[in-house]
């Protein structure tokens, strides 16, 4: 008897921790889901082969290749937007920033989600909340490959379950009814046939395709909720026609998600799984609810990017939010750019620049003066402009255009290519980009530093003669004072300069009109201790080329 009670005190003891456990985990993210609106997303483990799965999978027109997002470091830029709270917000975010190119419809749509979250916290959280059930594991963001090939992964011999089903059923009766040794024991034997099955077969063989299976089925179970609760404020409108083919999902996506969702171990919840086990349910349920998404796989990856648009909605007004300050872009027919006190994302107390471009340019000066980062804040905010709607800036006006770039060139040793071949490669994609039917904004820092002077000036100056001749804004940034003759062909000349002091150089990085008439290369030798003598010599040879 005291065992029994002891027994009993053990199992209540450990009950009412578990369930304390889980509501203090609640409890935290709900104080996380409060607090993180507005502000810089946390330093955490940036999964990018899972979160370009839907960009890979799914694909689309990329108006962003993969140069230019390197280029750009367009990853950090990604991270420094991210705040979304679910798998599908994540990956519609990396594949927005890819496409760069947005209808106006899809930017009023944005523009509302982002009014909806600013004009209500409350309204705000609970949406967050909601978007947050669907949680960000690993698996869940292989749902829109799994859908592509759902019929891949339907079970044979679907017949053998059923039959197990019906046996249970059957002795369940006869034990009630018969209630003798032989019904009991006929249970026991079939109970514990169905429940080895289920262990040694579907959770050993099928656990990772039902995990899968429920977590997109639950992804109905959140549309639904999401469609109901912001019917009126209009927000996720398109769920409502897409949601009523998978009517009869949800009490099944609820139970079927529950290995998936239940990710503090709740005892309760894994009596229920394995007690659902030993009737065949999970694997009967996969098949029913794979039915539907063989039959329906448009819709639901309709409602995947319609719930990942509206989480990235939300993580793109926490991210306005978060900055010191920030624009809608205004687009013009112009090909020209306007940009007021312009700044890059990833920098804090950046130092801000406005530039009126109506021609092609190039932009001279030092070492370390600011050149580089200028055109990737530049190139940068255009794709923002057309992926987010946004701007780090006070005020941007820029026509629609595909940005390409040619910045960060490496050598590769294992295709053999040097730095140069490897240059001229990123240099003929640009012009292979050029088209009468779209305008290129293409941006190029250092151009042909690979080669010899001479041979690098000469094929410089054809390459931007060539640019300015076709539907482009090119934004050429050198070292090479030669190139700033081309301003008769187009090219506005700008510069960045530095302050020289008796032990330092000191850079304003603001933007300025005219060539740069500076060099420092030499005075940054002596800066950083190089010997007397190889700074005499260097000036020495210098004056010689005068």
């Amino acid at each position: 008897m005291e065992a029994a009670i002891l027994v009993v005190i053990m199992i209540a003891g450990f009950t009412y921790s578990a369930i304390k456990t889980k509501e203090s985990w609640k409890n935290r993210c709900k104080r996380t889901l409060k607090e993180k609106y507005g502000k810089e997303p946390e330093k955490k483990e940036f999964k990018r082969e899972l979160i370009r799965n839907y960009l890979d999978t799914v694909g689309g027109t990329q108006q962003v290749d993969e140069v230019t997002w390197n280029d750009l470091n367009m990853d950090d830029v990604y991270q420094r937007i991210n705040n979304c709270d679910s798998t599908m917000g994540e990956e519609i975010l990396y594949a927005k920033l890819h496409y760069a190119k947005q209808t106006k419809e899809e930017e009023e749509l944005l523009e509302k989600r982002i009014a909806f979250c600013e004009a209500d916290d409350e309204k705000r959280y609970h949406l967050e909340e909601t978007l947050s059930k669907l949680g960000k594991r690993d698996e869940a963001y292989y749902i829109p490959s799994f859908i592509q090939t759902v019929e891949d992964f339907a079970i044979s011999n679907l017949w053998v379950y059923q039959m197990l089903r019906i046996l249970l059923v059957v002795v369940v009766v006869a034990a009630v009814v018969f209630h003798n040794i032989y019904a009991l024991s006929a249970l026991v034997v079939v109970f514990l046939v169905n429940l080895s099955v289920y262990i040694f077969t579907v959770r050993l063989k099928f656990d990772q395709e039902i995990h899968m299976m429920g977590t997109a089925a639950y992804l109905i179970t959140v549309a639904r909720e999401l469609e109901q609760e912001y019917r009126k404020d209009k927000i996720c409108e398109e769920l409502a026609p897409l949601l009523p083919v998978f009517a009869k999902m949800d009490k099944k996506a609820f139970l079927l998600n529950i290995q998936s969702r239940n990710a503090m171990g709740d005892v309760f919840e894994m009596l229920q799984d394995f007690l659902l086990g030993v009737t065949q349910w999970h694997i009967l349920t996969y098949m029913k609810v794979l039915n539907q998404f063989m039959d329906n796989q448009e819709a639901y990856l309709k409602i995947y990017r319609v719930v990942g648009e509206l989480d990235a909605a939300v993580s793109t007004g926490s991210f306005r939010k978060s900055l010191p300050l920030v624009t809608v872009p205004e687009y013009e027919e112009a090909k020209q750019l306007e940009m007021e006190e312009i700044y890059h994302p990833l920098l804090h107390g950046a130092v801000t620049n406005s530039m009126e471009l109506q021609h092609n340019c190039i932009i001279t000066g030092s070492n370390a003066s600011g050149k580089s980062t200028f055109i990737k804040t530049i190139a940068v905010n255009v794709i923002l402009a057309q992926s987010i709607h946004t701007c780090t800036a006070k005020r941007m006006h820029l026509p629609h255009a595909k940005m390409i770039t040619s910045m960060a060139v490496r050598d590769d040793i294992l295709s053999g290519d040097s730095y140069f071949i490897k240059e001229i490669k990123y240099l003929k994609r640009i012009l292979d980009a050029l088209s009468e039917d779209e305008l290129v904004i293409c941006v190029i820092d250092e151009i042909l530093r690979g080669t010899n002077t001479q041979e690098r000036i000469a094929a410089s100056k054809a390459i931007m003669e060539y640019l300015a001749h076709h539907n482009c804004i090119a934004i050429v940034a050198s070292h090479d004072k030669e190139l700033t003759e081309l301003e008769k062909i187009g090219y506005d000349n700008y510069h960045f300069s530095e302050e020289f002091g008796e032990e330092d150089i000191v850079f304003d990085y603001k933007l300025q009109k005219g060539p740069a008439n500076s060099q420092n290369a030499i005075r940054l030798l002596s800066f950083t201790g190089f010997p007397e003598t190889i700074i005499e010599r260097a000036e020495n040879i210098r004056n010689e080329y005068r």
